[in-house]
């Protein structure tokens, strides 16, 4: 739902803060004092385009700050929506941060959770938090899509789709490694004949058995053997053979050192340093002299080792590895070799698999068509049903479903709603035939017909109401309470029978604050309503028969909530004639999320 809004700088709203509720919200207040500029900027939210001219005058930009608390239906799509963009999990104790800022410039910038990102993130995410009908914005129901998820939704087609869906990633993955090996094999005489010479030219080197490093450093040795052989021989010669000879020396003062021991602890000490020190110097003179074998070296030795050291950085270019990888290219290219040695097999047993997944994804959507045509008629009759009960009787409602050629993830149909509000009319596809207020209501009955198994948490109405009034506008009313028994519902509406069902009431006004007029949003006590709707009743006027005629909607806006709701008849029984059929089809699972 949505917890918090914020606006600043758009049009009349200099600074604007809500609070919502759950429940319905009801925003009421005079033609133009800026409820539409409300939706607006929650269009804005949604990731509908800006425009530079909606930037309050005087100001440099516009803000829209809100903050969502996703629920059961929608957390699990969000959070993917927000790891897919790098954007994290929302915080249950903070909720999900969403912003939008528009400059006079026509620049602005969007973030989510604090973080950057682009419009059409925004609009991806906005899809699932808010959906939004009104005289300008239509997002449910303009988008064909859509309407295919709604028959799913209504037919309960969760798992039977998520099996699907699996079964259809399996074969496309299996098709392009299809396509992928059928051009390798085009190209097989070529490409076996570069990987047999590549695979020969590393084994001939053997890269897991070199030791790169190693290799270097004997590179590096055996280049100045002859300064470290000279080296060895004259330090093995001052250590033990000149006739100065270090180890002698110590020795001789070892062996002095003895005779004194017992006259003084010091002796004794230093008798203790000088045979350390001859061990020593010892064990440095054996050093040197295997130091100096072993750069007894062959002449060829240092050329053969730098040009193994060369080829190998030939090949690690040649490559685009490190050395140290070489070894796991030499298997990928063994791997590929055989794949392409044995290309006529392999094709045959993929061609096989992609043949047996493509024929699972078919039977599988073909169960999803079932499910679908079995509740096609259900979904249509229980939308009438709702349009009935808001004073549409005449309004018909057909859930077209077209055959596609080739499954794809969501299965074989296309799904579009026809619909045709007045008798004799012929039906049209709903996007195109609706107005504004019959598109409003036809969601309003979409909502009531789904009840609780939509996925959408918060729904926003802009002028619900046009045209209508009275025992219209009281069963509009008594729609919207009702379906914000299941999600968060913010209405804004001219009519007090709409009004009169707001667990929560916002009035919006202008006043004028140092020569400027500006919007303020009051949220409204129990009094204050009864003067709210008296206003809406009697115009500028508020009588005391208005403040009556008031509270007398409010107690009776009250009394049809405590009410118990009567279960729509058609949703029963569509409901009922559907499941047969749908079991039979191995569809639809019965149990509710």
């Amino acid at each position: 739902m949505l917890s918090y809004l914020r606006i600043r700088g758009l049009a009349l709203l200099e600074d604007v803060s809500l609070e919502l509720a759950v429940g319905l919200n009801v925003l009421t207040g005079e033609t133009g004092a800026g409820k539409s500029i409300i939706v607006g900027a929650l269009s804005l939210l949604r990731g509908a385009r800006s425009r530079s001219d909606m930037v309050r005058e005087g100001s440099e930009a516009g803000e829209v700050d809100a903050q969502f608390e996703p629920d059961v239906r929608s957390r699990d799509r969000v959070t993917a929506i927000l790891g897919a963009h790098g954007l994290g999990p929302a915080p249950e104790d903070e909720g999900l941060l969403v912003a939008r800022t528009i400059t006079r410039s026509g620049r602005g910038r969007a973030t989510v959770q604090s973080s950057l990102v682009t419009q059409a993130v925004l609009t991806e995410l906005g899809e699932e938090l808010i959906d939004i009908c009104s005289q300008h914005e239509h997002h449910f129901l303009t988008h064909t899509a859509r309407h295919l998820e709604v028959l799913d939704t209504w037919a309960r087609l969760d798992d039977a789709l998520a099996e699907h869906r699996g079964r259809y990633a399996a074969w496309r993955e299996a098709l392009a490694a299809l396509e992928d090996l059928t051009r390798r094999a085009a190209e097989r005489d070529l490409r076996i004949d570069y990987l047999r010479f590549a695979v020969e030219e590393l084994e001939a080197v053997d890269p897991d058995a070199i030791d790169t490093d190693a290799l270097r450093r004997k590179v590096m040795l055996l280049r100045n053997a002859q300064r470290w052989a000279e080296f060895a021989r004259e330090a093995h010669s001052a250590l033990y053979e000149a006739d100065d000879a270090i180890a002698s020396r110590l020795s001789s003062l070892l062996e002095r050192a003895r005779h004194g021991r017992d006259d003084s602890s010091h002796l004794e000490l230093i008798e203790e340093q000088l045979a350390l020190a001859t061990i020593a110097c010892e064990e440095a003179a054996r050093a040197a002299t295997r130091f100096a074998a072993e750069l007894e070296v062959e002449p060829a030795e240092l050329e053969a080792a730098e040009d193994r050291l060369h080829h190998l950085d030939r090949l690690r270019r040649k490559h685009g590895v490190e050395v140290s990888e070489l070894g796991g290219r030499l298997a990928q290219m063994r791997a590929e070799l055989e794949q392409l040695e044995h290309a006529d097999e392999h094709l045959r047993a993929l061609q096989d698999r992609t043949g047996e997944l493509e024929q699972a994804c078919r039977e599988s959507a073909e169960v999803l068509h079932a499910a679908r045509t079995a509740a096609a008629g259900g979904l249509a009759a229980a939308v009438e049903e709702e349009l009935a009960a808001l004073h549409i009787a005449k309004a018909r409602l057909q859930v077209q479903i077209e055959r596609l050629p080739a499954p794809g993830p969501e299965g074989l149909d296309r799904v579009e709603f026809l619909f045709s509000a007045n008798a004799g009319e012929p039906l049209a596809p709903l996007r195109k035939v609706a107005s504004g207020g019959e598109l409003s209501r036809v969601l309003l009955a979409l909502k009531g017909a789904l009840a609780g198994d939509d996925r959408v948490a918060t729904y926003v109405f802009d002028e619900v109401d046009a045209g209508v009034g009275g025992a219209v506008a009281e069963a509009i009313g008594r729609r919207l309470q009702r379906a914000s028994a299941h999600h968060q519902v913010l209405c804004v509406t001219h009519l007090p029978q709409i009004a009169a069902f707001a667990d929560t009431h916002f009035r919006v006004g202008k006043r004028e604050r140092k020569g400027r007029t500006i919007t303020e949003v009051e949220r409204l006590d129990d009094d204050a309503r009864i003067e709210e709707l008296a206003r809406m009743l009697g115009g500028a006027r508020v009588t005391q028969s208005a403040r009556d005629h008031a509270a007398a909607l409010l107690a009776a806006a009250r009394a049809a909530k405590a009410a118990p709701k009567p279960k729509p008849k058609a949703k029963a029984a569509a409901k009922a004639a559907a499941k047969p059929e749908a079991t039979k089809a191995k569809a639809a699972p019965t149990k509710r999320r």
